[in-house]
């Protein structure tokens, strides 16, 4: 019974784990490319990581790769509305150079 469980409890931390190191792996990936001299390549390769990073945290740890259509769509609106904001954000930037 209690193989069972520890099995049970395994099952239920390996997808997280995994995850998790994954995550770690790149940011790791992330400050070594902070010492790599990429000229202006480094903030697109950096926000090249965040997106998949934070794609990872959506799927997996957010559970939206089992949910619903709607909490799916409530999900990429929420992240639609960020985007918007930030353009609204950089064209003000922008405008005022």
């Amino acid at each position: 019974m209690l193989s069972e469980e520890r099995h049970h409890s395994w099952a239920l931390w390996k997808g997280p784990l995994a995850v998790w190191i994954i995550l770690l792996a790149l940011l790791a990936v992330s400050v070594g490319s902070a010492f790599i001299p990429l000229g202006r390549f480094n903030a697109a390769v950096n926000l090249a990581i965040a997106a998949i990073m934070v794609c990872m945290l959506a799927a997996f740890l957010m559970n939206l790769r089992w949910s619903s259509a709607l909490v799916r769509i409530f999900a990429a609106s929420g992240l639609l509305w960020l985007v918007f904001m930030f353009v609204l954000i950089f064209t003000d930037y922008l405008s005022r150079k």
